[in-house]
């Protein structure tokens, strides 16, 4: 049997306490109403200032206005969508120093590797991290979502079967090193893949199904709101083989939890 130390937050060893949330909605409409709610309380209600990264949608524009309409019709002090569409643009002191003043942030939805590919090692990215640390919110829908774990699934790969590899994956922006998110998750048939991947990793999967979300606290305790369920595989006893490249592991438990219940996040 292998052990394995799970750790809550960005960096392992920083030593740092994370004070910021997490609001992971696995995608379709509506987005569950009391998540959205959540997310604005947290952001700081009416005084709140929400940036939103729409980058992931390839009509990112009208995403972006959707959303600023969406979250000022919430009753937020401001709201406003960042187009940062490179790598320049998300190192640019100009652009780092605008979102310093905001308390929420929140990624829309599209292709997961969109946003990887222009926020990975950049400043911006560096300025999300410590202000999740610093007690700021992150929220995302879809690939918004799955952009929060520290691993990521890409959206590549071969899910008919269970074997060493077969769902890719890469480095998320590491809001969550614990486990790993999925979304989409029973709507769009992900379990094999979510399964791989707890099994190759040793970590926790979370699949949040459509029109539901996961709250993440800095305390690692999760709650479930919205309309459908969100799957758990947790391999804290597991007993893994690796004989050959077919995954194999005993004693990974499975739950489903619904709205208003709770699991934990173990961290170290």
């Amino acid at each position: 049997m292998i052990s394995v130390f799970f750790v809550f937050g960005c960096y392992e060893n920083s030593g740092e306490k994370i004070k910021g949330h997490l609001i992971a909605i696995g995608g379709g409409s509506p987005r569950p109403a009391l998540a959205m709610q959540k997310f604005v309380e947290l952001a700081g209600g009416e005084s709140a200032h929400i940036a939103i990264i729409p980058m992931a949608s390839e009509v990112y524009r009208e995403s972006g206005e959707r959303y600023e309409k969406e979250f000022l019709a919430m009753g937020v002090k401001k709201a406003r969508a960042f187009y940062i569409q490179d790598r320049l643009s998300a190192n640019s002191d100009s652009t780092v120093d605008s979102l310093r003043s905001y308390s929420g942030f929140f990624f829309g939805g599209g292709d997961q590797n969109r946003l990887t590919a222009i926020f990975r090692h950049t400043r911006a990215l560096e300025l999300f991290q410590q202000k999740y640390r610093d007690g700021a919110v992150m929220g995302g829908t879809s690939a918004g979502a799955a952009i929060l774990s520290k691993i990521m699934i890409t959206g590549e790969g071969n899910w008919n079967v269970l074997i060493e590899d077969s769902t890719h994956f890469d480095e998320g922006f590491g809001f969550i090193s614990a486990a790993i998110i999925d979304q989409h998750f029973t709507q769009r048939e992900r379990f094999n893949r979510l399964l791989s991947l707890v099994i190759q990793q040793r970590l926790m999967g979370i699949g949040v199904d459509e029109r539901t979300a996961v709250w993440i606290k800095p305390s690692g305790e999760a709650e479930v709101m919205g309309e459908c369920g969100v799957v758990v595989l947790d391999p804290q006893a597991a007993v893994y083989s690796d004989v050959t490249n077919w995954l194999s592991a005993k004693n990974i438990r499975l739950s489903i939890y619904i709205a208003g219940e709770r699991f934990q996040i173990r961290s170290h």
